[in-house]
């Protein structure tokens, strides 16, 4: 749809559709209302609302699966920025990978990161950047181009003790996720601060390593099992570890909640389950993401933005009987 075929359908002179969409005040304001509201409702925009405002890359450390939470981050991200007119780039990195080189090249006005750890070689090359970042679960202080994305992690577990502390739970295990990776970091102190704070002393040996995966909480339950740790909750740093550990526990025959309550975090697709979990809003990171990213290139400082959580009840936990 052109402003010739506005003008032919309205039988209005072209110069006349051409003011009435550009806010000329020549023309009666019936007339402006008139051309406005059919070019929105077929759908007409003028070449200035159409054109591109840049270029912008999702990087990848590691390729997630379809339903993962970093897959729903950076479609949500990827909508907002198409929304905004940027073309957005998808690209997995490698270890060769030169990040500063890459976006200088290929005219990125910025990009998001997705699924890098403290191990990832591109990790040492942020302190570096040179164009808007954006880390997703990450935080890199003392880049002013560097933002971060995420939840309150350790907020969001100490709650998540409290609750378990509240309702008779005294000796609670632990299933973290990567060493390597500050959201581990994170969710293990809040654990840690989570205990203290409840005057609960702190057990290494409650404490599992993981990395996210169903094996990870199956590898999990096997470490409790065989070396006859005793406790009545655990938290899990993700839902597909707390699913792993659920389905060995009942294979070993211990009741869950009855034996022991679970928690796990994201809430993607625990319900399924019926999994009390920290609830993520992926789509509200996603879009967040790019808002930050965007406010880096037009000027504002870099910043550590957090996105809500929430504690989602079901039948996974229940009381402590004394």
């Amino acid at each position: 749809m052109t402003i010739t075929d506005i003008a032919k359908e309205l039988k209005l002179s072209i110069s006349t559709v051409s003011k009435a969409l550009n806010g000329s005040s020549d023309i009666s304001q019936q007339t402006r209302a008139l051309v406005c509201e059919y070019a929105n409702a077929v759908g007409y925009r003028s070449r200035k609302a159409s054109a591109i405002v840049g270029r912008i890359a999702v990087l990848w450390g590691r390729q997630p699966k379809e339903a993962e939470p970093l897959a729903v981050i950076a479609e949500a991200f990827t909508r907002a920025a198409t929304a905004a007119r940027y073309i957005v780039v998808s690209k997995a990195v490698d270890e060769d990978f030169d990040l500063n080189e890459y976006l200088a090249d290929n005219r990125f006005q910025g990009a998001i990161l997705l699924g890098i750890n403290f191990r990832s070689k591109i990790y040492a090359q942020l302190k570096h950047v040179k164009r808007p970042l954006v880390l997703i679960d990450n935080y890199v202080a003392g880049n002013p181009f560097i933002s971060g994305v995420g939840s309150d992690n350790i907020a969001a577990v100490e709650e998540a003790v409290d609750y378990l502390v509240s309702i008779g739970h005294e000796h609670i295990a632990f299933l973290d996720g990567e060493r390597e990776s500050l959201v581990g970091a994170e969710r293990l102190a809040g654990y840690v601060l989570g205990l203290a704070k409840n005057s609960i002393e702190y057990r290494y040996d409650l404490t599992y390593f993981g990395d996210y995966t169903e094996q990870a909480g199956i590898d999990a339950a096997e470490y409790y099992l065989e070396y006859g740790k005793q406790f009545t909750a655990i938290i899990c740093a993700s839902d597909v570890m707390a699913g792993g550990f659920i389905s060995r526990m009942r294979e070993a025959g211990k009741r869950i909640p009855g034996d022991i309550s679970v928690i796990g975090y994201d809430d993607l697709g625990a319900s399924f389950l019926e999994l009390t979990t920290i609830r993520q809003n992926f789509e509200r990171t996603g879009e967040l993401a790019f808002t930050v990213l965007a406010g880096s290139i037009g000027g504002m400082p870099a910043q550590r933005a957090m996105v809500e959580h929430e504690l989602v009840l079901r039948s996974t936990t229940q009381a402590r009987k004394k």
